[in-house]
């Protein structure tokens, strides 16, 4: 479900109806304030004339989305880091084709930093002739990494943070409209009482998640839903409350969990640190937490010694 960013509804809706949208965009901003969610409601405008999220049982036509969890699923034997040129090439097909049901074949890229140089050249050159029926959206957090060719070519469009009243309110009220169904099922396991049939989150857990959030709709669901996410919190705090003697036997037993991934224990630190206003020297920690994050796909990085020295010194 959609929740925020009227203005930019209203411009792109503008854009539409004038005849005058362009073929590519880059959706800039913070992570998880609902870039993607935008993209596909957008696309669902032009496919079914609702600016609006397509429930899970209505399939898209003219969609096709572009990430490291569809690399991973097209080739098991990637390392599921970078989106390389093969994807381009998928691309370049799907964009050819004219589109079934909508008006443009909608082609998004999330996380589009993460392509490699030469897929950033494949994607420049569709963005200097694009095929008369197509829409490529970018969707980066900070377009820094992608090519000053390609972001002079692309229309950009920024997304703020949502205010917390609105996430509190959707979680509370309407965010089982949005939910896909492994998460109803848990929603309404964890539901209050006399409400198991349906997914109802208690209005405190809806304030305090959304208080927690930044201002991202996407964090505030993590933070109800993500299980995962909740377990590397929790070691976090663990492992900040330890006293320095014996943080590293903290972090080898975090390091040593069959489930341990560092990207989400490094989200869950970054939050940490965020919700900790008191904490001593939280500036640097910040810095370096965040040069750490910086590197999280260099094979090279051993996480035990990279978080020994996070908080050793």
């Amino acid at each position: 479900m959609l929740i925020g960013h009227t203005k930019n509804i209203d411009d792109l809706k503008s854009l539409i109806e004038r005849g005058v949208l362009p073929h590519g965009f880059i959706f800039s901003g913070s992570a998880m304030v609902g870039k993607r969610t935008f993209a596909l409601a957008l696309a669902n405008f032009l496919e079914n004339g609702v600016f609006e999220t397509p429930d899970e049982n209505r399939i898209l036509q003219d969609v096709k989305i572009i990430d490291l969890a569809s690399i991973k699923a097209l080739d098991p034997e990637s390392s599921g880091n970078s989106i390389g040129i093969d994807a381009v090439r998928e691309i370049k097909n799907f964009l050819s084709q004219r589109p079934n049901a909508s008006t443009r074949r909608t082609l998004i890229i999330d996380d589009a930093v993460l392509m490699t140089t030469e897929a950033q050249n494949a994607i420049l050159k569709i963005t200097e002739e694009p095929p008369a029926s197509s829409l490529l959206i970018l969707i980066a957090s900070d377009t820094e990494g992608l090519l000053p060719t390609i972001l002079s070519r692309l229309q950009k469009i920024s997304f703020g943070i949502v205010p917390e009243s609105e996430i509190a309110e959707w979680l509370a009220l309407s965010v089982a409209e949005g939910l896909a169904p492994d998460q109803q099922e848990l929603c309404r396991a964890k539901s209050v009482e006399g409400h198991s049939k349906k997914c109802v989150i208690p209005s405190k857990k809806a304030v305090d998640a959304a208080k927690k959030s930044f201002g991202k709709p996407g964090l505030a669901l993590r933070l109800i839903f993500d299980e995962e996410l909740a377990e590397s919190i929790a070691n976090v705090e663990k492992l900040l409350k330890a006293s320095p003697t014996a943080r590293r036997d903290v972090i080898k037993k975090i390091i040593e969990l069959d489930d341990f991934n560092m990207r989400t224990f490094l989200d869950a630190f970054i939050l940490v640190l965020a919700w900790n206003n008191g904490m001593k020297d939280k500036a640097a920690l910040w810095h370096k937490t965040m040069t750490l994050y910086a590197r999280i796909t260099d094979f090279s990085l051993n996480p035990r010694l990279q978080l020994e020295n996070l908080l050793m010194d």
